[in-house]
């Protein structure tokens, strides 16, 4: 029993001398916190009357207020700030941000250097003081009250929404990705980091400009993740919308996935195909490369091109690549009638009246490679005139790509050559040599 008493009498020993130690703690930095506060409101009492007799140089006034904010944030961060003192203490750090702003803003309007860096850090100093401020100053009303006194400071307070966007430019201007994402960013979300003045923050550009620029600047410094989270709010800046789409299909290649890029493609282009021929042909190219690789049985290119094609049947070079597809399989008549629905499209496309007649051709010199190994005669006959039939049937075709390319004759008198001459035409098949 007397150890147990004699340990109950040690922890109330023990928890005596801890409340002893923890006000002697707070006492002392109580007492540095006034006297760090005194010293920078000395400060800054004499650096205003200097500023208001127009007698303080800008040197002094950076160098007197950095001096400033070093012994105030001291104060503020040893807690030992009475709480009906914070107001009086964040008003001295806000001007020791103001002045300096005032300042760099001066210097700039002037077209002289400016310390870009110190600039947004004071930046920052200044908009958490003026908050600081606000929210720990008592509002009083009448003649004698301070009510118009913080509305002024709140005014300043929503004014600096805009210096934001003026650093995230400067340190744009410089290669400063970085740093100039987390100017955009922190104007993005103005509203929310300081409530206080919500409905009085007026941008000199619309909102979504703004994503726009923030996600375009993450592209530049390659902050891909950064990218993800500001594409739908940058794809809201309607202007733009198709420029800030393209980038972020091709920052995945950029990436180094392409598969990636491959998928959002193909959702970009099913969503709306006429607007977007080059990416179809782009990811038809990547499908039919990808089809390849994998060998025999690999497909993923005709799905896609039917999808586009159930959506826009007119889509020219979603039908070309589902003609090509065709033709490379050896698949002539599929390969025909795809080629002619791309005539229909565009009925001045060369490249399809050629195929259209090159199916035919290869149909025939198929079919003539035959000839030589029927044994029965009637049946090599009948093939032998359903050879020339091809030909035959090949030449308009021909003849409409002759028309689409009357000053190449390279582009297609070889064949045509060949075609007059199996159906006995020999006049025409002269006239095709000399062109060639």
């Amino acid at each position: 029993m007397k150890k147990i008493m004699l340990s109950m009498a040690l922890l109330l020993s023990v928890g005596t001398v801890m409340g002893q130690v923890d006000k002697a703690a707070l006492k002392a930095a109580q007492k540095e916190a006034k006297a760090l506060v005194a010293e920078a409101q000395k400060i800054d009492q004499a650096l205003t009357a200097k500023i208001n007799e127009k007698t303080a140089s800008a040197e002094e006034i950076l160098s007197e207020c950095k001096k400033g904010q070093s012994l105030i944030r001291k104060a503020i961060k040893s807690g030992g700030i009475a709480e009906n003192k914070l107001g009086e203490a964040y008003k001295t750090y806000a001007d020791f941000a103001q002045f300096p702003n005032n300042v760099m803003l001066n210097l700039s309007q002037n077209k002289q250097p400016l310390d870009t860096a110190f600039f947004y850090s004071n930046l920052k100093t200044l908009t958490s003081a003026l908050q600081g401020e606000i929210k720990n100053t008592k509002i009083t009303k009448g003649d004698a009250g301070n009510e118009n006194y913080i509305k002024g400071k709140k005014s300043a307070l929503a004014q600096c929404s805009n210096f934001f966007l003026y650093a995230a430019q400067l340190f744009s201007e410089t290669d400063n990705h970085e740093k100039a994402l987390d100017a955009f960013e922190t104007a993005m979300n103005y509203k929310k980091l300081y409530p206080e003045v919500a409905d009085m923050v007026n941008f000199q550009i619309p909102d979504e400009q703004i994503s726009f620029y923030a996600f375009h600047t993450a592209h530049e410094g390659k902050m891909y993740d950064k990218m993800d989270a500001l594409y739908e709010q940058a794809m809201q800046f309607a202007e733009s919308a198709e420029t800030t789409r393209n980038v972020m299909l091709e920052s995945y290649r950029e990436r180094g996935d392409t598969t990636a890029w491959a998928n959002k493609v193909r959702e970009v282009t099913i969503e709306n195909p006429a607007a977007n021929d080059t990416y179809i042909q782009m990811l038809i190219a990547y499908y039919l490369k990808k089809d390849k690789e994998a060998g025999e049985g690999s497909n993923l290119m005709m799905p896609y091109v039917d999808e586009v094609l159930a959506k826009d049947p007119n889509i020219l070079i979603a039908q070309y690549g589902k003609a090509f597809k065709y033709f490379d399989s050896e698949k002539y008549d599929e390969a025909f009638e795809a080629y002619k629905k791309c005539t229909e499209i565009k009925d001045d496309y060369y490249d399809a009246w050629y195929q259209c007649g090159l199916c035919k051709y290869r149909q025939a010199l198929a079919l003539n490679s035959t000839i030589s190994s029927i044994k029965n005669q009637t049946e090599a006959k009948k093939a032998l005139e359903k050879t020339k039939g091809l030909f035959g049937e090949a030449i308009p075709f021909f003849e409409k790509a002759r028309e689409c390319a009357p000053d190449e004759p390279m582009k297609w008198a070889f064949e045509l050559r060949q075609c007059y001459s199996v159906t006995g035409q020999a006049a025409k098949a002269a006239e095709m040599d000399k062109l060639l």
